[in-house]
């Protein structure tokens, strides 16, 4: 099941990452950006085409949530190493947003000895604000659109770790706590 399309773009973004931290540390902002673009455009297109083409698996849904996983978890690294001085500036609401991207996957592993995809609503349309965010902190200066999607991501966090806390097993693609509830048959 490796050999699918959307399969092949998450192991393509496993692969990306190491590359984007040897780009960071040696100083090439612009192949680093590109290839973190690639990797971001990766991100939607896989979960795309394994819905329309119908090739869901629940390999896929975990090479889709590691290989998310890596590309954020390191970007905070290969940011720092690029632009210190804007982290700097804007510390409190990186260790926000790192927070929020790492607490939830870490209590869910704590819990189900594996890393859930829950491939949420809010944790989706959060990947999006951070897509756009990011780059105009990074690269023009503007922070309020990194800072308002820092605490977006305060909800997504909270969302996430509710559905950790709701469903007894780990699950993948569950769109939100409201749903995990349902799932336990509350109301």
């Amino acid at each position: 099941m490796l050999s699918t399309i959307p399969n092949a773009l998450s192991t393509f973004r496993l692969a990306a990452t190491p590359v984007l931290l040897i780009l960071a540390w040696l100083g090439e902002t612009a192949l680093f950006l590109t290839l973190f673009a690639i990797a971001l455009a990766s991100d939607v297109l896989d979960g795309m085409l394994a819905r329309r083409w119908k090739m869901e698996s629940e390999l896929g849904a975990r090479l889709d949530q590691w290989a998310d996983f890596a590309v954020w978890a390191s970007f905070p690294l290969a940011a720092w190493w690029l632009w210190p001085e804007i982290l700097v500036r804007e510390a409190g609401y990186v260790i926000l947003a790192v927070t929020c991207l790492l607490l939830p996957t870490f209590v869910g592993f704590l819990k189900y000895r594996e890393v859930p995809g829950y491939h949420t609503w809010f944790a989706k349309t959060s990947a999006v604000a951070m897509g756009v965010a990011v780059p105009a902190l990074l690269l023009f200066d503007v922070v309020w659109p990194f800072r308002a999607a820092s605490l977006f991501l305060l909800i997504a966090a909270a969302d996430e770790l509710a559905i950790t806390f709701l469903l007894p097993d780990c699950r993948h693609d569950i769109p939100s706590a409201i749903h995990a509830r349902r799932m336990r048959g509350w109301r």
